[in-house]
């Protein structure tokens, strides 16, 4: 998983606290967060299984995604980006992670159950079901529905990318409602659990294994190296 597939994402587009359950019509940054049912669901199984601070991860994903639409003036169903925001990392937990499948798959068959919970199914499921497997592979994202490019433009914000298309305040609001503190060490401690148990779910590509057996000089960025550092250290209040 390349830091380079969340900051490269959307190419093809040119203060209130929420460690409990946000509050029906809840805003951040002119942003209001989604108060259905189904918003709802999402978010209590978020915050059920996951630590606060990769919860906090995924509300800033919606948050940064919708600013990203509204910037780039991108038509978008709204509860998708937002479902499809919040569960994208349940498959990282224990209460969600299967025996063998990648944890993009987990959060995103989650998902199918929390739809079909709402009597949604068919295209509208298929979507977020998308949206949550290729959050982190902007290379295929770039290409789906506007909802997959920004769920996937809302986790590469979280890492840096797109900075220069929001506002600089806005940023700030996002911070302040969803604290990154303590986010990398925690995020990477339950990827890496992923991989003592089931390495064969890493999602490595067969290309990655041909690049450095066959071509020389290959080599690919480390993303632990890539997030020692906080891309949002010059944004303070």
């Amino acid at each position: 998983m390349q830091r380079s597939d969340f900051l490269n994402a959307f190419g093809a587009i040119a203060a209130t606290s929420f460690l409990g359950a946000a509050p029906a019509s809840a805003s951040v940054a002119g942003i209001t967060i989604p108060d259905t049912s189904l918003a709802k669901e999402a978010t209590a199984l978020a915050q059920s299984s996951e630590p606060v601070e990769i919860f906090n991860h995924s509300l800033r994903t919606f948050l940064f995604a919708e600013l990203i639409a509204k910037a780039t003036n991108v038509p978008h169903d709204t509860e998708a980006v937002y479902v499809a925001s919040i569960l994208h990392d349940t498959g990282l937990t224990p209460t969600y992670m299967s025996a063998h499948d990648r944890f993009e798959v987990d959060g995103a068959n989650l998902s199918r159950q929390v739809l079909a919970r709402h009597g949604i199914a068919g295209t509208r499921a298929d979507l977020v079901w998308d949206a949550i497997s290729l959050h982190d592979n902007g290379g295929i994202a770039r290409w789906k529905q506007p909802e997959v490019m920004l769920v996937n433009a809302g986790v590469g914000a979280d890492f840096g990318g797109h900075l220069d298309v929001m506002q600089r305040a806005d940023v700030i609001a996002v911070l302040g409602a969803a604290p990154r503190t303590g986010f990398v060490p925690v995020f990477l401690d339950a990827v890496a659990a992923v991989v003592k148990r089931k390495p064969l779910a890493t999602g490595n590509s067969f290309v990655t294994d041909v690049g450095y057996r066959m071509v020389p000089g290959f080599h690919l960025d480390d993303f632990c190296d890539d997030v020692k550092d906080d891309p949002f250290a010059g944004y303070t209040h």
